[in-house]
């Protein structure tokens, strides 16, 4: 009985002192981008669009909070949803979709911020898709002036007309300890 006492005792002990306390972000960066996929896209091949010099805001969100790069430990992805602008197309063609911060030197170095696979994305009526956020660090790709991303898609079954969609991303950006 003293045996059990005294583990269930180191266990709350454990438990107590590996807890912390979550590290509240310094600022949220929103990111936008704005894309018009072609009607007739095929669905054997992942189809690849590039844009360039996306605003990330995020030096003067640094300048607002007197801040420099130095301070910042880590930016993660938080949430990110692809939706239609100005129709209400339906997006159930859609299998795969994901999210890369390209290098601005090598495009062929890129991080994954957002993804969503044929198993989260269900059929039914939707103007709208939420994507998942990675875990990776990508405070050396968002601290910058403009970001180079890449939007990779994979069709389900052909598109009936262009889509004029927009992609909005939010990353939260965390100080050093």
């Amino acid at each position: 009985m003293r045996f059990k006492s005294f583990c269930f005792l180191l266990l709350i002990v454990t438990t107590f002192f590996s807890c912390k306390k979550d590290q509240a972000p310094l600022f949220e960066l929103d990111i936008f981008f704005e894309l018009d996929i072609p009607a007739g896209l095929n669905t054997l091949e992942s189809h690849f669009f590039i844009i360039e010099d996306v605003p990330t805001f995020a030096l003067n969100a640094l300048a607002s909070n007197n801040l420099n790069i130095s301070d910042i430990s880590h930016a993660n992805a938080i949430t990110a949803t692809l939706e239609t602008r100005f129709s209400d197309l339906n997006l159930d063609f859609i299998e795969n979709i994901g999210v890369h911060v390209l290098d601005e030197n090598d495009f062929s170095m890129r991080d994954e911020a957002f993804y969503i696979f044929n198993d989260f994305v269900q059929f039914g009526d939707k103007i709208e898709i939420q994507m998942i956020p990675t875990l990776l660090d990508l405070k050396n790709d968002l601290l910058k002036e403009t970001v180079d991303l890449e939007f990779k898609i994979n069709l389900r079954s052909f598109l009936p007309q262009e889509l004029d969609a927009r992609v909005n991303m939010k990353f939260h950006v965390f100080p050093t300890e």
